[in-house]
């Protein structure tokens, strides 16, 4: 997975954020898990990331997933289909 950011001194707020974000192991371990999976439900990468021994609880999950998605590197949608939110990696390729 390739991160890029475009440094600018107007941006630099939002940057050390997004960085401070990131700094965190586990937060960062899960950005890869999910750059690796398709869409799916916070419960299910709660599974996926217990498996991979990053956390526990449920909620400490949803926390670190909230925390991507207020960095702007995860988004989360509802999928009609399913009739649940889902989180995915923003501009994978």
């Amino acid at each position: 997975m390739k991160l890029r950011f475009e440094l600018a001194l107007e941006k630099v707020g939002e940057l050390s954020k997004t960085f401070l974000i990131l700094s965190n192991i586990k937060r960062l371990k899960l950005l890869l898990l999910l750059g690796k999976i398709n869409p799916t439900s916070s419960a299910e990468i709660h599974r996926l990331a217990k498996k991979e021994g990053l956390y526990n609880n449920r909620e400490t999950t949803y926390r670190a997933l909230e925390d991507l998605v207020k960095a702007k590197l995860v988004s989360k949608i509802y999928d009609e289909e399913k009739k649940e939110l889902v989180y995915f990696v923003k501009n994978k390729k």
